[in-house]
C-alpha cells in the first residue's frame, strides 16, 4: 500500500505565512507610535519651559524698564535711553482710566487720568502690560500684578487717632513703542489740585479703575493695599458713601471691568470749617465800631472744662473801637432816656483804640487800650498806669494800662455764609420742632424746641430771619445755624454740661442780633449790630459789631475751650500784676477733717482699711478685676515696700497714677490697670499691689479737699511774704506741715486721710500753737476749718470754744466749712456759724465735695483778697488745622518714548 501525502489547502497556507509579517508590522507601528508619543511629550515640556523662560525674561525686562523710567530726571530736557525686549511685540493703547475723587462729606472733586498702557507680547505669546507704574500679566483673561502700581495707602497717628493717607503718582506714556532701545524724555509733572478752593479737609477718597482688561489684578491689589472689605460682606455700606467712611470698602463689577475702593482719610469735619469759616474768638464778648460809650453794669467771667461754675474767674471784654468811653458810675448821671448810666465792669475791658471815660467808672480789675485818656498815677520800670477821670481826692476806681500793640480785627463772614446757603444747604428739607442730625433749610414756618446732635452734626441754613426761643440743644456733636438775616435768641439751653461749643449761630454783617433771654452757645456774626435785655446771662461767646443797646447787669460767662487767639502779648499780661492793689502778707492755715466718714470709710476699723482686697501683679495691662471703686492699698515689710499702680481709659488713651492710699479710682471711668514699679530686696523681687474696696466711698472719696487746698495755695504769693500751714483732725489733731513760707512744701504735705472720731478743737489747737511759735508780726492771720460732721462728744465742743477764744486773742480769723454729705451725722451748722462769727469770719456750707474747689477759691479771692482774677489766663485752646495739603497727594508724570 502506498503512502498518501496530504497537502494543506491554499487558504491555510496563506494565513500561516502572513502571521510573521503582521507581527513585524505591528512591532514597527508600536515603535513608531512610542517614538511619536515621546516626541510629543518632550516637545510640550520644552515648549512650557521655553514659555516660562520667555516670561521670566519679559518680566525682568519690564521691571528694568520701570526702574529706568523712574531714574529719568523730572522735567529733564535731555533724552536718555530705556529698553524694551528685542523679541517682544509692543504697542501703546489706552486701556480704561484711573479716577480719584476726594470728598469732605458734603462736596467732592475728582480727576480722571487715562490709563496709557504698553501691551507686551513675547515670543511665547505671554502677554504683559505696563500700566500706571505697575506690571500686569494676563493669563486666560485673568490678570495678576507682577509689580504694584504707584499707589500707596497708609495710616498714621494724628491727635491720638489713626487717620488715612494716600499717595498716588501714575506714569503716563506718550509717543511710540517698538522693540529694543527707546529714547525717553520726561515731560511735565502735573500735581492735581483735586481739593479746589472749597475743600480744606478730606473725609474720604474714592479710587476707581474702570474699563480695563486688567481689572482682576487691580481688584487683588487694591483690596490688599487698602485693607478693604467687599461690599457684599458689610451690611449697609457700599462704594457710594453719604458721609463719614469708617470701613474701607471695595466693589468689583466684572461685566464693566471696573474696580472701586472707598477709603477713609480724616474724620467728619464741621461744615463751617469746610467752607473757610475760621472763627476768631478772643473772649466772651467782642464788639466793634468807630466810636461808642458804655454805661451799664457788665460782668465778664470764664469757666473751665465746658461746665458752667467750674473755676470761674474774671475774663476779657473786647471793644474794637477807635474811641471807647466808660460812663460815670455816680448815680443820677442820665442817659438819653433819663435813666442813670452807671458803669461797673467786673472784668477786663480791652479796647483796640483809645480807652477813655466820662466820669468815674468802676473796673474791678484793670482796663487796657492801645492808648488811654487818663491821669498817669504811677511809673514803674518804664511802665505807665492810668486812672480814668478820678474824683477829686477820691480813690482810683478804674485803672488802665496801654497795650503794647493792637490786636487783629475779626473779619466778616458774609461770603462764607452765602456759600454755605447756596452750595451746601440750598433746597434742603425744613426742620420740625425736634431736629436730629442732617442738613436743613427754610425754617420760616418752624418753631424749634429741641436740637439733638447725638447721631451727627446738625446744619440749618436760614435765608431770612432766625428766632430761636425756649429751645434745648443736646448731643455730643455740633449744631450750627447759618443766617442771612436778623437773629433773635432767648432761653436757649445746652444739656448736659453747658458745652457752648455744641451750638454755633453764624450771621452776616447785615444782621441785627437780639438776646432777649438767657443763652448758651456761640453767636458769631462779625460786623452785626448787637443788643441785649437787662439781666441776660450768656454762657459761651458773642462776636458781633456795633453795640446798639447792651442792657444793664448782663453777665457774659465765657467757655475757655472756645478761645482761638489772645489780644495780649506776654508783656501786656505782666503789667497787670505790677499794679494790683497792695495787701498785707497772709498767714493761712488749713485744718482738714480726717475722720473716717470723709472716706474711704471702714466702720469696723480704727483706720480706713479696706474690707476686701484683690491682688494684681506685673507691668502688663490687665482688665480691672473689680466692679467697685478702689484704692492702691498693698504694702510689705511694715510699709517699706509700696508700689504705684496705673489705670488706663482705653477709649481716650488717658492714664492716671495711683499712689499708695493717696488716690481713688472708679472702674466706670477706667478700663485697665497695671503695677508700674518693682522692688528687689535680699535677692528677691516683687511687683504686686492690691486693689482695696471699702464699705462706702465716704463724703470726699476723690480728695477734693486736697485739690481745693492746693489750689488756694497756688493763689497765694510767696514773694509777697505769704505763708501757710496744714493740719488735720480725727479724735486727735496732727500737724502735716508747720507754718512756713515754703508754699510748695506745704502743697506736697496736704493729704486726705480718714481715721476714726471727730475733734475739731484738737485740729484748731495745732494751728494756733503754730501761730504762737512760728507767727510773724504784720501778717494777716486766717484759718479755714473743714468738717463733715459734729464732734464725737460734748467735750469736743468745749475744746472748740476754748480754741475760738484763743483765735481771737491771736487775731486769727476763722472760716468754717461744713461738708453736708450722706455718710455721717448732719453737720452742726449752728455751731460752725457761731464759731466763725465769733472771730469775725464766716461759715460756708456745701452739699458735695466737688464744690469745695470753687468754695476755697471764693474765700481766697473775696475774703482773703488773694485775687485769682489777676492771673489773666488767656491761652489758645481751640486750634484748627487743614489736611488737604498732605492727606491726599496725587500727581501724574508724563514721559515721551520714541523707538
Amino acid at each position: 500500500m502506498k503512502d498518501v501525502v496530504t497537502q494543506p489547502s491554499s487558504s491555510q497556507s496563506g494565513d500561516r505565512g502572513a502571521a510573521p509579517l503582521i507581527g513585524v508590522i505591528l512591532l514597527f507601528a508600536m515603535v513608531f507610535m512610542g517614538a511619536a508619543l515621546v516626541f510629543a511629550v518632550g516637545s510640550g515640556a520644552l515648549d512650557a519651559l521655553t514659555a516660562q523662560t520667555h516670561a521670566e525674561k519679559t518680566e525682568q525686562e519690564l521691571k528694568q524698564f520701570d526702574s529706568d523710567l523712574a531714574s529719568v530726571g523730572w522735567q529733564n530736557d535731555t533724552t536718555e535711553t530705556v529698553f524694551l525686549g528685542d523679541g517682544t511685540q509692543n504697542k501703546l493703547v489706552t486701556d480704561g482710566s484711573l479716577t480719584v475723587n476726594v470728598s469732605d462729606g458734603y462736596n467732592s472733586n475728582e480727576e480722571r487720568i487715562p490709563l496709557e498702557t504698553i501691551v507686551t507680547t513675547d515670543e511665547s505669546g505671554n502677554e504683559y502690560a505696563y500700566q500706571a507704574g505697575g506690571i500686569w500679566r494676563s493669563d486666560s483673561e485673568y490678570a495678576t500684578a507682577v509689580s504694584n502700581p504707584n499707589i500707596r495707602y497708609y495710616t498714621e497717628l494724628s491727635d491720638g487717632e489713626q487717620v488715612g493717607r494716600l499717595d498716588l503718582s501714575p506714569t503716563t506714556i506718550q509717543g511710540s513703542v517698538g522693540s529694543g532701545e527707546h529714547t525717553v524724555q520726561s515731560g511735565q509733572l502735573q500735581e492735581f489740585d483735586l481739593l479746589g478752593d472749597e475743600l480744606e479737609y478730606v473725609n474720604y477718597v474714592t479710587v476707581e479703575v474702570s474699563e480695563t482688561n486688567y481689572h482682576n489684578g487691580w481688584y487683588d491689589f487694591l483690596k490688599e493695599e487698602f485693607e478693604a472689605t467687599d461690599e457684599d460682606n458689610v451690611s449697609g455700606l457700599d462704594c457710594n458713601p453719604a458721609t463719614e467712611v469708617t470701613t474701607n470698602i471695595i466693589c468689583h463689577n466684572e461685566d464693566e471691568q471696573t474696580v472701586t475702593v472707598v477709603a477713609g482719610v480724616d474724620g467728619e469735619t464741621p461744615l463751617a470749617n469746610l467752607v473757610d469759616v475760621e472763627p476768631t474768638v478772643y473772649g466772651g464778648l467782642y464788639i466793634e465800631g468807630d466810636e461808642n460809650d458804655f454805661g451799664s453794669a457788665l460782668e465778664v467771667t470764664a469757666y473751665d472744662n465746658q461746665t458752667v461754675g467750674d473755676r470761674e474767674t474774671n475774663d476779657i471784654f473786647l471793644a474794637n473801637y477807635n474811641e471807647y468811653d466808660l460812663k460815670n458810675n455816680a448815680p443820677g448821671a442820665p442817659n438819653e432816656n433819663n435813666n442813670a448810666r452807671n458803669t461797673v465792669i467786673d472784668g477786663i475791658p480791652v479796647v483796640n483804640g483809645e480807652l477813655g471815660s466820662q466820669g468815674n467808672p468802676v473796673i474791678t480789675q484793670i482796663g487796657y487800650g492801645v492808648s488811654v485818656d487818663g491821669k498817669e498815677i504811677e511809673n514803674n520800670d518804664g511802665d505807665t498806669i492810668y486812672q480814668l477821670d478820678p474824683q477829686e481826692g477820691g480813690e482810683p476806681r478804674a485803672l488802665a494800662a496801654e497795650l503794647s500793640e493792637p490786636y487783629d480785627s475779626i473779619d466778616e463772614i458774609d461770603t462764607e455764609v452765602d456759600n454755605l446757603l447756596t452750595n451746601y444747604l440750598n433746597e434742603k428739607p425744613a426742620p420740625g420742632s425736634d431736629v436730629s442730625s442732617g442738613l436743613y433749610s427754610d425754617i420760616s414756618s418752624s418753631h424749634i424746641d429741641q436740637l439733638d446732635s447725638s447721631n451727627g452734626d446738625v446744619h440749618i441754613g436760614v435765608e431770612n430771619d432766625l428766632t430761636l426761643t425756649d429751645a434745648t440743644v443736646e448731643g455730643d456733636n455740633q449744631t450750627s445755624f447759618y443766617v442771612d438775616g436778623d437773629i433773635t435768641v432767648s432761653e436757649v439751653n445746652i444739656d448736659p454740661d453747658d458745652r457752648a461749643n455744641s451750638l454755633w449761630i453764624y450771621g452776616t454783617s447785615d444782621s441785627t442780633i437780639e438776646i432777649d433771654g438767657d443763652f448758651q452757645g456761640v453767636i458769631y456774626a462779625p460786623g452785626a449790630d448787637i443788643k441785649t435785655n437787662d439781666g441776660v446771662a450768656i454762657d459761651g461767646a458773642v462776636v458781633a459789631g456795633d453795640d446798639v443797646g447792651i442792657g444793664d447787669n448782663v453777665h457774659v460767662n465765657f467757655d475757655r475751650t472756645l478761645r482761638t487767639d489772645t489780644p495780649f502779648t506776654d508783656g501786656d499780661e505782666d503789667l497787670f500784676f505790677e499794679y494790683v492793689e497792695s495787701r498785707p502778707p497772709i498767714d493761712a492755715t488749713f485744718i482738714l477733717d480726717s475722720s473716717g466718714s470723709m472716706g474711704p470709710h471702714n466702720i469696723y476699723g480704727s483706720v480706713y482699711d479696706p474690707i476686701t482686697e484683690t491682688e494684681i501683679s506685673g507691668s502688663d495691662w490687665e482688665t480691672i478685676p473689680v466692679d467697685e471703686p478702689f484704692r492702691n492699698t498693698h504694702s510689705e515689710l511694715g510699709g517699706l515696700i509700696r508700689h504705684d499702680i496705673e489705670v488706663r481709659n482705653t477709649t481716650v488713651g488717658e492714664t492716671s497714677i495711683l499712689e499708695y492710699r493717696e488716690d481713688y479710682a472708679d472702674p466706670s471711668e477706667w478700663d485697665e490697670v497695671r503695677v508700674i514699679d518693682e522692688t528687689c530686696f535680699a535677692g528677691s523681687c516683687t511687683n504686686q499691689a492690691d486693689l482695696g474696696l471699702y464699705q462706702h466711698p465716704g463724703n470726699d472719696p476723690s480728695d477734693q479737699r486736697v485739690a481745693a487746698t492746693r489750689h488756694f495755695l497756688d493763689l497765694m504769693n510767696e514773694s509777697e511774704g505769704d505763708r501757710a500751714g496744714v493740719y488735720e483732725f480725727d479724735s486727735n489733731g496732727r500737724t502735716l506741715h508747720h507754718l512756713t513760707g515754703d508754699l510748695e512744701g506745704v502743697k506736697d504735705s496736704v493729704a486726705g486721710n480718714g481715721y476714726a472720731g471727730t475733734n475739731m478743737g484738737a485740729g484748731l489747737r495745732e494751728a494756733l500753737d503754730d501761730y504762737e511759735t512760728h507767727g510773724e508780726e504784720g501778717q494777716e492771720r486766717i484759718a479755714i476749718l473743714l468738717s463733715d460732721g459734729e464732734n464725737s462728744d460734748s467735750s469736743g465742743d468745749a475744746l472748740m470754744w476754748d480754741q475760738v477764744e484763743r483765735a481771737n486773742e491771736n487775731n486769727v480769723t476763722l472760716y468754717t466749712v461744713g461738708l453736708d454729705g450722706l455718710e455721717h451725722d448732719p453737720i452742726p451748722e449752728d455751731k460752725l456759724i457761731e464759731w466763725a462769727e465769733a472771730t469775725g469770719g464766716e461759715f460756708h456750707g456745701v452739699d458735695d465735695s466737688d464744690d469745695l474747689y470753687d468754695l476755697f477759691e471764693m474765700i481766697a479771692r473775696e475774703e482773703i483778697e488773694v485775687d485769682a482774677e489777676v492771673q489773666v489766663e488767656i491761652s489758645v485752646t481751640h486750634e484748627r488745622e487743614t489736611t488737604s495739603g498732605y492727606a491726599v497727594n496725587i500727581a501724574e508724570r508724563t514721559v515721551e518714548l520714541e523707538s
